[in-house]
């Protein structure tokens, strides 16, 4: 009988160690983030107002296309390397990999931009509840993105440009998630309560988790 939970665990395992060994790809993408968020300002007139105002759109953009520089790699490797082979010889569910692969994924790219979420503050002079729902509203959204990268990932992994085919794959599906996700802290720059934004977030988040591992792994599969 096969156990889900050991094969979940062996994976997550295996996707944890193999993003500790290669920090770079983590800080490439984590970089661009900032890099986008800290080049805009300087660009820009040193209206407060204006900052603040552009803020929301700005770091879900920056965010958007940082996760489209990481998903990059999603499937890219365990292709090249025949690891997807073995898991169809296998006859594990492979959608038990993919969401363990996936979970990892957005753990270690979410963090560090987290982090830098007090940097973000300080360059568009957000309050602390700002930056709450700032964050929350990132913790619940970017599942959803993850999970639509690695969809796209797993169309376009036999590709020689898949990089190209992402963004045209992932644009109109991330289009809900971009507009709650800054309208989260619009509104809450606007004295309002920003919680539904949040649960629609959540809402599409579990909608992804729980839905796009068996797409992804029919898309394997096939």
């Amino acid at each position: 009988m096969i156990n889900i939970v050991d094969i979940f665990k062996q994976q997550f395992s295996r996707e944890y160690l193999i993003n500790c060994r290669q920090p770079r790809l983590i800080i490439n993408s984590s970089l661009f983030f900032l890099m986008v968020l800290v080049f805009f300002p300087l660009t820009m007139t040193s209206d407060i107002n204006l900052m603040r105002t552009v803020a929301p759109g700005l770091v879900w953009i920056a965010l958007l296309f940082a996760m489209f520089l990481s998903a990059d790699r999603l499937f890219k490797q365990d292709y090249d390397d025949g690891i997807i082979e073995q898991w169809l010889a296998s006859g594990l569910p492979i959608s038990i990999m993919v969401f363990a692969k996936i979970l990892v994924h957005w753990l270690v790219n979410l963090l560090p931009i987290l982090i830098f979420c007090p940097i973000i503050a300080l360059l568009f002079s957000l309050s602390l509840n700002e930056i709450f729902i700032l964050i929350l509203s990132l913790i619940c959204g970017t599942p959803a993105i993850i999970f639509l990268c690695g969809l796209a990932a797993a169309f376009s992994v036999d590709l020689q440009q898949n990089g190209v085919l992402i963004p045209l794959i992932l644009l109109p599906l991330t289009i809900p998630i971009m507009i709650f996700g800054s309208g989260a802290l619009i509104v809450t720059m606007q004295g309002l309560e920003a919680f539904g934004y949040i649960a629609l977030l959540l809402a599409i988040s579990l909608l992804s988790i729980v839905s796009l591992p068996f797409a992804i792994a029919g898309v394997i599969r096939s």
